[in-house]
């Protein structure tokens, strides 16, 4: 295995004999340079895994080359060396890019252990972003698709076009999953396997966006001292995801729609067409319609990604996949966190089964994190009270959710009994749930319905997927056989 090559900008020959003799010790290959000039030189010939820049360089400041060594390759560590002062310089290095900094003079590895922390860090960054590009597994994406007959439509319509190449807008609030959709979508297709690459669209200038789109030649800019390759092709053969695409500058929906058109592009600077080999797939919570009429975005576009539109559903309308949701991430980041599992308390299930969620699923999910890092629901609870008395506090509406209705239970009377909620009761589509508006039930009974109906739903998933192998199945759900027998005579199972 070839060592790893670390770049040393400094003009101090004994400093830098110094640190080439204590990396070198320690397996890396350091190449040397003593100008800025010779520094980017050095960069665009040896590729490094890290750069050390001291600040003050016969001439000019090494803070100069953070930024086109970044433009370059933004996940390259870099390392600033400084004297005595300089604390400005130093600033300014962290905010053009640098990872990190060391103060001359400092003792024995400190060097080495600054740059093997850098590059660990950089790598597990690489790994973590690896991980948020892959589809997540088969566990989450039946829970994307929970139990609500809104994500039921969601899921017929994907499993409709995933095999297509043509081009999906999924629109909806922010935090309603709309990423996750988007994945399922690429790992249902013949593209699974290749790669999924997201951009999103409004966290970068028009600048930069359109380079991380289409790359650059070398030589097209200032900064631009080798190509880069943008991510259509780092997308070839797999999917493109273009996150929050209202964002997107007007000038770059022209040349995407080019793109969409013709299955090729330009980089900047260049003069040779690159094929564009992938799927696109888009998405907005803005609408893009209203806005395509009022001239904030190209109308042509919008017919082009608008082929197929698949519109995710916000939480307070699927309010029966709250309590399965909730599950999830208790587990999940118990086990994260290495915290002991717990159960939410009914009055907690009140609160959420109550609550509007205006950041949707991302919200409960942040909620559910806290409760388990803080190991306690009283400042959950507190928090919550707080939001109902200053009107922050949403209430279920009064339509009721489209994903929760079953017809009212009959009366002893004759004149209606509000105060009583029937039993799970199955729905002409196949769900499970309660009317929350109709029957003016209390919340903590729909927690209990809700939860015994998502249990029921996760065991016959998990029993389809082994064949109704019982033993397996109790292996996946973490439970006992004899617990698993009582739960499926419980919920009135049989093999289908």
């Amino acid at each position: 295995m070839a060592s790893k090559i670390v770049l040393l900008v400094d003009d101090d020959p004994e400093f830098s004999q110094f640190a080439r003799t204590l990396l070198t010790e320690k397996g890396m290959q350091v190449v040397n340079a003593s100008t800025k000039a010779d520094g980017m030189g050095a960069f665009e010939k040896y590729s490094p895994a890290c750069v050390i820049l001291d600040i003050c360089l016969p001439d000019g400041s090494g803070v100069d080359l953070v930024r086109p060594i970044r433009s370059s390759d933004a996940s390259i560590p870099i390392v600033m060396v400084s004297g005595q002062g300089g604390v400005e310089e130093v600033v300014r290095a962290m905010k053009e890019g640098a990872n990190d900094y060391i103060k001359k003079p400092f003792h024995g590895e400190e060097l080495f252990l600054k740059v093997q922390m850098v590059l660990e860090n950089t790598r597990a960054k690489w790994e973590l972003e690896e991980l948020r590009t892959k589809v997540r597994p088969e566990e989450e994406y039946h829970l994307l698709f929970g139990m609500s007959a809104k994500m039921g439509k969601v899921q017929a319509i994907l499993d409709q076009v995933a095999g297509t190449d043509i081009t999906v807008l999924i629109s909806g609030e922010s935090g309603t999953g709309k990423e996750l959709v988007s994945k399922a979508i690429h790992k249902a297709s013949d593209r699974g396997n290749e790669p999924f690459v997201k951009v999103n669209c409004a966290a970068l200038p028009r600048e930069l966006l359109e380079s991380e789109l289409f790359g650059f030649e070398k030589g097209a800019f200032t900064g631009a001292h080798r190509r880069k390759y943008g991510r259509f092709e780092m997308a070839q053969n797999g999917t493109i995801f273009l996150d929050e695409i209202s964002e997107m500058h007007m000038d770059l929906q022209s040349k995407l729609l080019h793109v969409l058109q013709e299955k090729q592009f330009f980089r900047i600077g260049g003069e040779r067409e690159v094929k564009a080999g992938c799927r696109i797939l888009c998405a907005t919570n803005k609408n893009l319609e209203r806005m395509a009429e009022e001239g904030r975005f190209r109308r042509d576009l919008f017919y082009r990604i608008n082929v197929v539109n698949i519109l995710v559903p916000p939480l307070r309308e699927r309010k029966v996949d709250i309590p399965v949701l909730v599950n999830y991430f208790i587990n999940r980041y118990s086990q994260m966190y290495n915290r002991e599992s717990t159960q939410t308390s009914p009055a907690l299930m009140e609160m959420f089964l109550n609550y509007s969620w205006p950041g949707n699923v991302r919200e409960l999910e942040n909620n559910v994190k806290r409760l388990i890092i803080l190991g306690n629901e009283t400042q959950l609870l507190t928090e919550f009270k707080r939001r109902q008395e200053t009107g922050q506090y949403s209430a279920v509406p009064d339509d009721g959710p489209e994903d929760a209705t079953v017809p009212p239970p009959p009366s002893k009377s004759g004149a209606g009994n509000r105060s009583s909620v029937p039993a799970s009761q199955h729905r002409e589509d196949g769900e499970f749930g309660v009317n929350l508006s109709n029957h003016r039930s209390t919340l903590k009974e729909v927690a209990k319905i809700a939860q015994r109906n998502a249990e029921r739903e996760l065991i016959q998933r998990v029993l389809q997927q082994t064949r109704w192998n019982r033993r397996k199945a109790a292996q996946i759900l973490d439970i006992s056989y004899k617990a698993l027998l009582y739960k499926i005579k419980e919920c009135g199972l049989n093999m289908e």
